[in-house]
């Protein structure tokens, strides 16, 4: 799933390209996209301008004016393709879900879990929105407000799946909720009552610090996220993983390193 950095980055790229821009064309190709039900609205995008992109966790929203916005979520697979003027898109783009098309340039969406275009006022009313905790990557996040959202889980509830959960905390994935603990030296198994402030205060500075080199230069840690059986690039130690909360989804540590 795209994580939040993904997110940050794909609308820094969007601004650049089309933020300021009237849309001159929309398309909706594909025929099992989403915006196929809401044909009639998307006939309001149509000489409008995108306003602003925005990442919150591991949402996107494409700001219109004069109140319109595109809310996306793009799962495992979704993404965005900007194609500038002159240029070929990498992809068949009978296949996305839209396409917007201004004077300077052409972004097109393929796959994801949501897209809708909705109004400001269903934006704010949306609780995929108004329930998300602090986004790690918004100016001015500090590792106290991180340390304070996780304190609103279940005491009983382990590290790794905590950090998972959008509501307390939003943009972690499963990459960062590996290698976020792995520098903090903490290990993802024990539970947040077992956690200092200090602990997790640490654990969010390490994954601020991460997630931020991944929006500026895609730069992603890989010391133990996909290494089992491997060894520990500190200690030689095996590294560990196995499946975490509900969802199961694979956690990675080393057992010496993160006791």
């Amino acid at each position: 799933m795209a994580e939040g950095d993904t997110i940050h980055r794909t609308a820094r790229r969007l601004n650049a390209a089309l933020g300021g821009e009237r849309v001159l064309e929309v398309a909706v190709p594909n025929p099992r996209s989403p915006l196929r039900r809401q044909s009639a609205r998307l006939g309001e995008l149509r000489g409008s301008r995108l306003a602003s992109v925005e990442a919150r966790g591991k949402h996107l929203l494409l700001h219109f004016e004069p109140g319109l916005a595109l809310h996306c979520h793009l799962g495992m697979n979704g993404s965005w393709r900007v194609v500038e003027p002159g240029g070929e898109p990498s992809r068949p783009e009978r296949s996305a879900w839209v396409i917007l098309t201004t004077e300077h340039a052409r972004a097109a969406q393929f796959g994801g879990t949501h897209l809708a275009l909705r109004t400001a006022g269903e934006l704010r009313a949306d609780p995929r929105l108004s329930r998300l905790g602090p986004d790690l990557l918004a100016p001015g996040f500090q590792p106290a407000a991180g340390a304070g959202a996780l304190r609103k889980g279940t005491p009983g509830q382990a590290l790794g799946e905590a950090l998972l959960d959008q509501r307390l905390v939003a943009g972690v994935g499963n990459v960062y909720k590996s290698e976020g603990c792995f520098a903090a030296s903490l290990n993802p198994w024990r539970s947040l009552s077992e956690l200092t402030d200090a602990d997790l205060e640490r654990l969010f500075d390490a994954l601020r610090d991460m997630m931020q080199a991944g929006v500026t230069d895609k730069r992603r840690p890989r010391l133990v996220y996909r290494r089992a059986g491997g060894p520990c690039a500190w200690c030689g130690t095996r590294i560990r993983s196995r499946g975490q909360g509900d969802a199961n989804r694979v956690t990675y540590w080393c057992p010496r390193c993160q006791p």
